[in-house]
């Protein structure tokens, strides 16, 4: 658990890495199907060019999540990267969202616990319903395929009224 300075961080252009492993997340515990896998991060400081601070979190990482069409597990492939402005009060971080709303915002944190903020970018990143793209043995889908249209009797009538 690495906890920094956000601010300082980003100022002095540090960097930190590493790997969390699922299991260790509590709060992405229910949105998995097991507890497999892991997340492999990085963050980076800097200073925009309005002197702000901002840290750049880069994610990557494989999780089995539960589809909601079938209720199986299914496989799915985290990358994401969160560029994070830091502002001092939230005044001024609702004046840049304001001005940029592709901006993503944050308050300088002087405790800022690293494991906590993976958890919600990762929290952020998923699916709000996962399915598969074509589940095994749908056979519900294949119902619905075989199945007749019900107004392609109607089409014909429509057709022999006009002859």
């Amino acid at each position: 658990m690495a906890v920094i300075h956000s601010a300082e961080f980003a100022k002095e252009k540090q960097s930190l890495e590493g790997s969390i492993e699922a299991a260790a997340l509590s709060r992405l515990a229910d949105q998995l199907a097991d507890q497999a896998g892991a997340v492999n991060w990085r963050l980076v400081g800097g200073v925009d060019r309005y002197q702000r601070p901002y840290l750049v979190l880069s994610l990557t990482g494989e999780f089995n999540l539960t589809c909601q069409r079938c209720l199986k597990p299914m496989a799915w492939q985290l990358e994401r990267e969160a560029v994070l402005t830091q502002f001092a009060d939230e005044e001024s971080l609702d004046d840049a969202e304001g001005v940029d709303e592709d901006l993503e915002g944050m308050l300088i944190e002087p405790e800022l616990d690293v494991d906590v903020l993976i958890e919600d970018e990762v929290l952020l990143s998923l699916p709000l319903a996962p399915r598969h793209a074509a589940c095994g043995g749908d056979s519900e889908a294949a119902l619905v395929a075989a199945k007749p249209n019900p107004f392609a009797v109607l089409a014909g009538l429509k057709t022999r009224k006009a002859e």
